[in-house]
Order: C-alpha cells, then sequence, then structure tokens
C-alpha cells in the first residue's frame, strides 16, 4: 500500500506522530500483562493444589491412580507443586519483566499445560468435567497470548 504524499514528503501511518505505534504499544501491554496474569494465577492455583495434595488436604479419589505406578498422592503433588505450579509462576514472571526470550517461555508453558492434561489423562484414564477442560483452555490461551507478544524485531527496548 502507498503512503500518501504531502508536500514531496511521504507521510508514514506508522510515524512517531501517526498513533499507530502508540496503539500497538498499547496493545503489546495489555497482551503482556493479561498473559502474565493468567500464568501468574494459573501457576498459584497449582502450587496450592500441589501442596494440598503432598499434605493430603484436598480429598482426592485413591481410585484414580489405580493405572499411574503411585500409590498416594504425594509424588502427584510435588509434580504439580514442581511445573505447573513453579514453571508457570516463572514463565509468568518471565513475561513480566520482559526477560529474554519471554515469548517463547510463554509458548512453552502453555504448550507444557495441555501436555499436562493429556498426561494426566492418559495416565488417570479420567476425565473431570471442569478441571481438564479448563486447564486445556488455558493452555490454549497462554499459547495465543504468548504468540501475539511482539517478536524480536518487534519489541522494543525497555526504558
Amino acid at each position: 500500500m502507498r503512503e500518501p504524499a504531502v508536500g514531496g514528503t511521504r507521510v508514514s501511518a506508522t510515524s512517531a506522530e501517526g498513533g499507530s505505534d502508540r496503539v500497538g504499544g498499547v496493545r503489546d501491554a495489555a497482551v503482556r500483562f493479561l498473559l502474565a496474569a493468567v500464568l501468574v494465577l494459573t501457576g498459584a492455583s497449582a502450587v496450592w493444589g500441589g501442596f494440598s495434595l503432598v499434605a493430603g488436604t484436598w480429598d482426592m479419589d485413591p481410585e484414580w491412580l489405580r493405572h499411574t505406578p503411585f500409590d498416594s498422592w504425594t509424588l502427584p503433588g510435588v509434580a504439580t507443586l514442581l511445573f505447573p505450579g513453579l514453571g508457570v509462576l516463572l514463565a509468568g514472571a518471565a513475561v513480566l519483566l520482559r526477560l529474554p526470550h519471554h515469548r517463547e517461555i510463554g509458548v512453552a508453558a502453555g504448550a507444557g499445560l495441555l501436555a499436562w492434561v493429556a498426561t494426566e489423562l492418559l495416565w488417570l484414564q479420567v476425565f473431570h468435567p471442569v478441571m481438564h477442560p479448563l486447564i486445556a483452555a488455558d493452555g490454549a490461551v497462554v499459547v495465543v497470548l504468548a504468540l501475539l507478544l511482539p517478536g524480536r524485531s518487534r519489541q522494543t527496548p525497555r526504558a
């Protein structure tokens, strides 16, 4: 698309005065904040769930473990605490702080949540009508939001 010429000079719709860069910057900041919020809430929920499983305060049906190598919820609780818990919390911090490769870290966290649900379904062979769809949707939303973040060529240095 050609830019209109004004007095022999081309005017760009994305110039500093044009406003398009500001709109993109606001959109990028909103996506970053939303992604970080989803990651932090998801990670915090998983930390709570992992602690609850380890402590035995979450009354999970031991029958769900019959197809797994586990005889109690302790090790699954530790695993929950570590990946969807601390791992996703750290991904949220990376996105919020715009650490190197934060976009890729966000995508990996979302893909990891999807893999977590798939692994649970394969191992447990039990479908929870709220938990599994919610975590899968969460993972998909995280991947999409992370992909909406600007790539390296669009990222502006922090001031």
